[in-house]
């Protein structure tokens, strides 16, 4: 019975692992985009993440012959599913929150952001008849409401200056609300479509085939968008070796905690734990003293854990 409970959490316990790889890598990722395109800096994830998956395939299965075997249960229902995640996360979403963040800043955009599980979890309803108890109803809207609370009662950063030297309607907030919704949207199709994809799955093998995608994607998007002029793909050689651990934490163990989580955990579950980066990283910033402890904050992680009692905890 100890055995069956302890690999009844482990799903959880990776999802909600996944949130902590995200609030670590966003503050470097958020950096690095000041200076480089967002298709650069995601083509420099997946390079990095890409061959420790590919490795980690074999090293999971045990030999040469079961790696090849676990790579050989790949079907076009995986491919089509996971390209639809990297196009989801990596390509289009990613990109749409960076423009949000213009016209709503960092706080707002990522408030609308987060609602990204309300969408998930409407497709496992409307797609797998996965449909959530009151009481898990109840928890996600204070899981959802106390990650508002913290990411608005944030500390403001400084306005940027030069920023209204040349308004171009990404400045619009109407339009930073609905390019917002669209990186909710866009996320949560990613959960989904992880989801649906990775049951049955080594998370090494579909890790490998997301990042593989996310490489070609991000090539694409980078000769779409930018100028040849700028187009640096991947980051210098001096920013990919200050990054590396970053890399390798975030965009290796989290992407494979993401997927064991979601897959090994209900959907309304794996989807809410994995997104609680912003919650995470309050009490982070609380004890290496980086901010001063706040009420508002404070009761919005109170709000959140309440939240995932009602997820859990109570029948």
């Amino acid at each position: 019975m100890g055995t069956e409970v302890a690999s009844s959490l482990l799903g959880p316990l990776a999802a909600f692992a996944s949130s902590f790889t995200w609030a670590y890598g966003t503050a470097v990722y958020s950096r690095l985009s000041r200076g480089y395109s967002p298709a650069t800096v995601n083509f420099s994830r997946s390079m990095i993440a890409f061959p420790l998956f590919l490795i980690g395939a074999f090293v999971a299965s045990g030999s040469w012959g079961a790696g090849i075997s676990e790579f050989a249960k790949l079907q076009p229902f995986h491919l089509t599913w996971f390209l639809v995640s990297m196009v989801s996360s990596y390509g289009l979403g990613d990109m749409f929150f960076y423009w949000s963040t213009r016209g709503l800043g960092v706080p707002g955009a990522l408030a609308i952001a987060s609602s990204y599980p309300v969408w998930t979890v409407l497709g496992g309803m409307i797609t797998l008849g996965e449909v959530p108890s009151l009481r898990q109803g109840i928890g996600l809207v204070m899981v959802l409401a106390g990650v508002v609370a913290v990411i608005l009662n944030g500390p403001q950063a400084e306005k940027q200056q030069g920023q209204s030297a040349q308004p171009s309607r990404l400045d619009s907030r109407v339009v930073g609300a609905f390019l917002a919704l669209a990186t909710s949207l866009c996320w949560g199709l990613n959960s989904f479509s992880i989801a649906r994809a990775s049951h049955g799955l080594s998370p090494f093998v579909g890790n490998s085939v997301r990042m593989a995608y996310a490489m070609v994607i991000n090539l694409i998007l980078a000769r779409i968008m930018v100028r040849k002029a700028n187009l640096r793909l991947p980051l210098p050689v001096g920013e990919l070796r200050r990054n590396a651990r970053v890399f390798v934490v975030e965009a290796f163990g989290g992407s494979l905690f993401f997927m064991y989580g979601l897959a090994s955990s209900p959907l309304v579950l794996g989807t809410t734990l994995s997104s609680l980066a912003p919650v995470v990283s309050v009490p982070v910033a609380y004890v290496l003293g980086v901010e001063k402890p706040s009420w508002a904050r404070t009761l919005g992680v109170l709000t959140v854990v309440l939240g995932l009692f009602f997820l859990v905890v109570v029948p």
